[in-house]
């Protein structure tokens, strides 16, 4: 299934772009904007540790997942550990670097579906080089 990378750019420092990633409050669906708060639970949270169940719910609809979140100053990594779509050891990475005075992030993407709708969400998001993800990063660090 979809394996792929990409860039963007935003006007946020590295720091805070990190910081949003790893904002693990009840603020977190708050900041993503494409995350749904009932579906929302932290479930534990260390100095450089997360794990969350996260998703998106629109009617008739929810998607979500459970992932263990690792990060340093330049690098979130989620691992699905359970889901609804996604089989566990899914993976997200974001690496953030500093570009002029914001940060550029490259993305990897690498999920298998275990359904139909995580196919068609996989080829979705690979066909449009990342456009979802991209919109929501565009939202939280304009």
């Amino acid at each position: 299934m979809p394996k792929f990378r990409f860039q963007l750019d935003v006007s946020a420092p590295p720091a805070q772009v990190i910081g949003a990633m790893v904002d693990f409050s009840d603020r977190r669906p708050e900041i993503w904007p494409n995350l749904t708060a009932r579906l929302y639970t932290l479930h534990d949270l260390n100095d450089r540790k997360a794990d969350v169940t996260e998703g998106t719910a629109v009617p008739g609809l929810e998607v979500w997942e459970r992932c263990t979140y690792e990060w340093t100053d330049t690098t979130v990594r989620s691992v699905i550990t359970d889901g609804r779509i996604f089989e566990p050891g899914g993976t997200f990475e974001f690496h953030v670097e500093p570009q002029g005075t914001g940060t550029r992030i490259t993305v990897d993407y690498d999920r298998r579906s275990t359904t139909i709708l995580g196919r068609c969400i996989g080829a979705m998001m690979h066909l449009s080089r990342g456009a979802p993800i991209k919109r929501s990063f565009k939202q939280v660090y304009k």
